[in-house]
């Protein structure tokens, strides 16, 4: 038994340096970028890129376990040809896409995913912009990285193989155990979040990000999910759908002005599935919420708002980037694709203001941190910046904590600024630190106490606020990252699920306290802000202006393998696997048509980034 828990151990080491080894390479194949980096962030390169070479390592050791467990009655000769086997072919696939994402990476300008498989049906095109010497040599160094690992192989490991004997009953066991532990590098930790490119993300400076990325990792996984990620909707010609779309995002004549400082600060509260179902002001049935109910007579109210997606992470997208949300995967789950998304830091960057992001969670879950990295938020603040005492729920620290590093932000920094809080106390498993509100132990019943609790943690921080010149000169605007199912009977797909709340608050407004009827949707947050304070929205393709009267009214989103398109007369929800209309308010032809153009371009658009 030793002398398998010694060669594994052993093995484990030959594909750490291994990985390590791919990453030099790559860092030298890019000097060009890899030296304008400072000898910190070399460093921080290979010690945060060594979690995912783990978690690649692991993959790799759970057969190599199994190959062990199986042969636990076997000589060592037998195990020496079956393990040689597993290491050469293992060699092959990971040195074709370590060395192939040399040159990959000078051409794209990330790294090597599933993208090539697009491209395996015409491979001339797809080697065009690789000259035929270049190729052989890439091909020869392919050649010569399998062999140097061969040549380990056979000087550090085979020896140790062939001297193993046949083990007793108890060492089946021990393997078994040892081969299960391997879920946690597989995982990147006992964390919530399991491994995503976005944990080995550090800088600001997206190469020293993109080298950290553990590339048979990256390539692997997206050919895993790639089946999702390739979806495409063929409801109609290409040209038929372009036209539909491009309609329903002209956007004429001038926005009515609401704002009326020059150059005001722009606070954003995503605020975690608050659902208008909680607010009686908007014709909710359940008042979780009074702090915000009583803020609603003191702004601006979209009525009729809905969230583009049902989870968080799309949620984050459209608010920020205008990019609505699709039916079977996420895009902040791909840091190649966010990274050709516009976003409000990037826009808000160019305009002069400090850039900021807080959330009380672990910053790594859903892949946040590369997407938000990839945004350009100047400052990310997550629970790694508060003390482990307050890190009291499953999900991180509490929305009292969070709001409160906010206000001590905000009273101190130079103006102007621009500030996106995310809330999470309102997070299922709904653990909040109060005494509940509403009686019961049902899930609903939890959620409600949870909405009470964050909001009564929003009041205290307006109440606050209020008493602060701050006030006069900025923009704050309320919004959910998504709805909830709960309280009620709602289907996932229902509209009360995915209709929730925004609205626009602050002394930067001109006093007005209005609704607002036209129907809207997270995506159109972008055009609707950045046309108030005289900035550009034209890269937010799929964002119009709601203060426009002659733009088109309606709303979009998406659910598992669904959408729903909503107008100011109708609403429609349909099911894309059993080709039907789920649920339809009134003469919903048009729509039908509209909304399957809509995906249809989406995802077309989406497969291209």
């Amino acid at each position: 038994m030793k002398q398998r828990l010694k060669l594994f151990g052993i093995y484990a080491a030959f594909w750490i340096g291994y990985f390590i080894i791919a990453r030099i390479l790559f860092m030298f194949y890019e000097y060009s970028l890899s030296f304008e980096l400072s000898i910190k962030e070399w460093i921080l390169v290979f010690v945060n890129g060594l979690r995912m070479d783990l978690s690649s390592t692991g993959y790799i050791l759970t057969i190599a376990g199994f190959i062990l467990l199986f042969t636990s009655f076997s000589s060592g000769k037998i195990i020496n040809i079956v393990l040689r086997i597993y290491t050469v072919f293992v060699l092959i696939i990971s040195s074709v896409i370590v060395i192939s994402d040399l040159e990959l990476y000078l051409n794209w300008g990330f790294r090597m995913d599933a993208t090539p498989l697009l491209y395996l049906d015409k491979p001339k095109e797809a080697m065009a912009s690789t000259e035929t010497w270049l190729a052989i040599v890439l091909l020869i160094v392919t050649i010569a990285y399998v062999l140097l690992g061969l040549f380990v192989y056979n000087r550090k490991i085979k020896n140790q193989v062939l001297k193993i004997k046949r083990s007793n009953i108890i060492t089946p066991f021990v393997l078994l155990i040892l081969t299960g532990s391997m879920i946690l590098p597989i995982r990147g930790g006992i964390g919530i979040a399991p491994m995503n490119s976005g944990m080995v993300y550090f800088s600001k400076n997206k190469f020293a990000n993109h080298a950290a990325i553990n590339v048979v990792w990256n390539v692997m996984h997206s050919v895993v999910y790639r089946k999702k990620q390739d979806k495409t909707y063929n409801f109609m010609p290409n040209e038929v759908a372009n036209k539909i779309v491009k309609e329903l995002n002209i956007q004429n004549g001038e926005s009515q002005k609401i704002i009326t400082k020059e150059k005001p600060n722009v606070v954003i509260l995503i605020l975690e599935s608050f659902s208008s179902k909680v607010l009686t002001n908007i014709g909710g049935k359940w008042d979780a919420a009074p702090n915000l109910n009583a803020l609603l007579n003191e702004g601006i109210v979209f009525n009729n708002f809905y969230a583009n997606g049902s989870r968080s992470d799309k949620g984050l997208v459209s608010i920020l980037s205008g990019y609505p949300g699709q039916p079977t995967t996420s895009i902040m789950k791909i840091a190649s694709k966010t990274e050709s998304l516009p976003s409000l830091f990037n826009s808000f960057n160019t305009a002069g203001y400090e850039t900021s992001y807080y959330y009380g969670g672990d910053v790594d879950f859903a892949n946040m941190r590369s997407y938000i990295s990839n945004s350009g938020a100047n400052n990310v603040i997550s629970m790694d910046d508060f003390d482990s005492k307050l890190n009291e729920s499953k999900w991180g620290v509490h929305d009292e904590y969070l709001f409160e590093y906010l206000y001590e932000d905000i009273i101190k920094h130079k103006n102007p600024y621009f500030k996106v809080l995310f809330t999470l106390s309102s997070h299922d498993p709904f653990e909040v630190p109060m005494k509940p509100v509403f009686e019961g132990k049902d899930r609903s019943t939890q959620y409600l106490n949870s909405i009470y609790y964050a909001d009564s943690c929003l009041g205290d921080f307006f109440d606050k606020v209020k008493k602060t010149e701050l006030w006069d000169n900025t923009l704050f605007i309320l919004v959910a990252d998504h709805g909830s199912n709960k309280p009620g009977r709602s289907q996932n797909h229902d509209f009360e699920k995915f209709q929730i709340p925004m609205l626009w608050l602050g002394g930067a407004l001109n006093g007005t306290i209005m609704r607002i009827d036209r129907t809207g949707s997270q995506i159109d947050i972008p055009a609707t802000l950045l046309n108030q304070l005289g900035m550009s929205s034209s890269d937010y393709a799929y964002s119009k202006d709601l203060f426009l009267e002659e733009s088109s009214e309606f709303a979009f989103y998406a659910f598992n393998d669904g959408f729903a398109y909503i107008t100011d007369s109708t609403r429609m929800i349909y099911d894309n696997i059993g080709n039907s209309i789920l649920k339809k308010e009134g003469e919903i032809d048009q729509d039908l048509i509209k909304g399957k153009a809509f995906l249809q371009v989406l995802m077309d658009d989406f497969i291209s980034r």
